[in-house]
């Protein structure tokens, strides 16, 4: 096409009325998911962008739409606990949908949420690994933001924890402690979470000119926790230190620990990931670990997305710090939660593959 698209190039293609196209452009009248899907799908095909000249005013519905993978709740509760108490300040609501990691029941929530009218989305992983982009067509032309997952296009608006500070403070902590002969036990080795963590945790070791003892991976497990603390001490028996990438692995390295007669933390000390409240205080010793502080990460998504909503909106990935919260595993006289600051660790950054 020579010329600039125009809206009735759009209603051609998408065999409706200029009226029509129109109102499922702007969202000024509750169209079908359907309809809204073939406009703009067609107005991406041929290049079409909305004009604010003379265009429909849309009063705001008020409603944000949460669509998240989890299976529990474990990541989507907090992050709308999080995105409530921005949401509330601007008076937003929230509607939260779960899409139990298909990508088809994703897409038809997107269209059912779409079709109540929301002024916007919030994207929720359980995994930390880059998500695909929507495309305008499948968001409908609503602001979206990705949360704890970054979207692979990066000049979208992505919220993420920093892992590889995390790593990082894990190491200088232990170093910190006295200890010198540290392994690393990580789940997974292609899960981004299991990349992240060990980076930051080989960028302190060559920092402090230190080196680790192993590091080891496998699945997300208590029992591979046990395994591998077991396996270390049976070839490294002068092992201080574990940094464990889970909880689930910690309070399983702290069984294979006891098991051959030793103390936590007075011979080796042990660091977890997650503070899960399952495995983190309820081990014993309790767990030392990092929150993945997904509540600041709600709090942040829902106010980029209110930015966006009204014209403003972010792009790249901000990460947020999560906080070290020290307990028994590390410190024997420790009872109280040490709680970091949840602060925004970087801004608008335009790192790849967090």
């Amino acid at each position: 096409m020579d010329s600039k698209p125009t809206l009735k190039d759009v209603a051609a293609l998408a065999n409706v009325s200029v009226s029509t196209a129109s109102k499922a452009l702007h969202h000024t009248e509750r169209i079908s998911a359907r309809t809204q899907r073939i406009v703009f799908a067609a107005a991406e095909s041929i290049g079409y962008r909305k004009s604010n000249e003379g265009r429909p005013t849309r009063a705001h519905s008020g409603l944000i739409g949460l669509v998240t993978s989890d299976y529990n709740g474990r990541f989507a509760l907090p992050m709308l606990n999080g995105a409530e108490s921005t949401l509330g300040a601007s008076n937003h609501a929230a509607l939260l949908m779960s899409s139990r990691g298909s990508p088809s029941l994703e897409k038809s929530h997107i269209d059912q949420l779409a079709a109540q009218g929301v002024d916007g989305l919030i994207m929720i992983q359980d995994t930390t690994g880059p998500r695909d982009a929507l495309s305008l067509s499948e968001t409908r032309g609503l602001p979206v933001i990705y949360a704890y997952a970054p979207s692979s296009d990066e000049d979208d608006c992505s919220i993420i924890c920093d892992n590889v500070g995390a790593g990082f403070q894990a190491i200088e902590y232990l170093l910190s402690l006295g200890r010198r002969r540290i392994a690393v036990i990580a789940g997974t080795e292609s899960f981004q979470a299991s990349k992240d963590r060990v980076e930051g945790a080989l960028r302190a070791f060559r920092y402090y000119d230190e080196q680790a003892v192993d590091i080891m991976y496998d699945i997300w497990s208590e029992e591979w926790g046990e395994h591998a603390a077991l396996s270390l001490l049976d070839r490294f028996g002068d092992v201080d230190a574990l940094y464990c990438l889970s909880d689930e692995i910690a309070r399983g390295a702290i069984h294979g620990i006891m098991q051959r007669g030793l103390s936590v933390p007075k011979d080796v000390a042990v660091i977890g990931h997650d503070n899960w409240f399952v495995f983190s205080t309820n081990s014993h010793p309790t767990l030392t670990t990092f929150d993945n502080n997904i509540e600041t990460i709600g709090k942040i998504s829902a106010q980029y997305l209110i930015d966006a909503i009204h014209g403003h909106p972010h792009h790249g990935i901000t990460t947020v710090e999560c906080p070290m919260i020290v307990r028994e595993s590390t410190e024997a006289s420790r009872k109280t939660p040490l709680q970091g600051s949840g602060k925004i660790f970087s801004h608008n950054s335009k790192r790849r593959g967090r």
